[in-house]
């Protein structure tokens, strides 16, 4: 049953029920007094709106229970179509990159030259597309849905763990809060998917040994600070990595929940970004 028609019957059943009650109250039950006929229709009346609250309330609960499956496979459907798209950037380039190496070093060879630098080249990046591919299958099993109940903190941490496991970086992580927060799953999900995604990036890109985050809630105001000490790039160069896939699936994921993004970096001086969001306003976007 759908809403609208919930809603008509709602507001016709109830009124056409207790018009015949009246009706055969005054017709055929004359024993019945005034004031137990009234008693009569607001007990009527209760126990209509309870049958008919409770069909409503059951029939918003089965939509409620559809919409957040539909969010969550929407979220990993989202998420899988990003990481395909990285595995397709990346890998083709790589294979692309290890091609030329190859022909290098049988031309080198072929000709009597040294193949060492192009051997060096192509041992580089087997090991980068090992690197990135590892991550990628993480990723793909990590994705979590919507409504799972994720600890930030903890989750964040579990991140540069691994992320200082695998490239050898030093990470560290402190978090400050003025008081007890409570996003909402949807938040904390969307938090730490931005999270995953900007330390992809320093892992693919920054080439850094130093990793920092910084989580602080203060004035209602929750702010995530990620700096690293890698090679940086120019401000100019800004505006190309906006173009990319993977800059507008970070931007969806931080205007889905009402959040600023700030970006500073400069070559060789290392990238810090900034992640704000206002707390007092996570129950209206939760």
């Amino acid at each position: 049953m759908n809403i609208t028609r919930m809603k008509w019957l709602a507001a016709v059943i109830p009124a056409i029920c207790i018009g015949l009650f009246e009706f055969a109250r005054h017709e055929y039950l004359h024993v019945i007094s005034m004031s137990w006929g009234n008693v009569l229709v607001a007990v009527l009346t209760g126990l209509l709106f309870i049958l008919f609250s409770h069909g409503i309330f059951t029939l918003m609960e089965n939509l409620y229970s559809k919409l957040q499956q539909e969010k969550q496979e929407t979220a990993i459907l989202q998420e899988r179509t990003r990481i395909a798209r990285e595995l397709h950037d990346s890998i083709a380039q790589s294979l692309f990159f290890m091609n030329v190496k190859v022909l290098e070093i049988e031309a080198a060879w072929k000709n009597s030259k040294d193949p060492c630098p192009a051997i060096t080249d192509l041992r580089e990046a087997i090991k980068l597309t090992d690197t990135e591919l590892r991550q990628h299958i993480y990723t793909l099993q990590t994705v979590t849905p919507p409504d799972d109940n994720i600890e930030l903190v903890s989750a964040i941490q579990t991140q540069l763990d691994q992320h200082e496991t695998q490239t050898g970086a030093i990470t560290a992580l402190a978090a400050t809060f003025d008081s007890a927060i409570s996003f909402s799953s949807f938040q904390q999900k969307k938090l730490l998917h931005i999270f995953q995604e900007l330390l992809f990036n320093i892992r693919k890109h920054a080439e850094a040994t130093r990793v920092s985050v910084n989580l602080q809630e203060k004035n209602e105001r929750f702010s995530m600070t990620i700096t690293d000490d890698g090679k940086g790039f120019a401000p100019a160069d800004l505006q190309q990595k906006k173009a990319s896939f993977g800059y507008k699936i970070l931007e969806q994921d931080i205007l889905s929940i009402g959040a600023d993004l700030k970006i500073a970096s400069a070559p060789g001086s290392g990238t810090t970004v900034i992640v704000t969001l206002k707390t007092g306003e996570r129950e209206i976007l939760s």
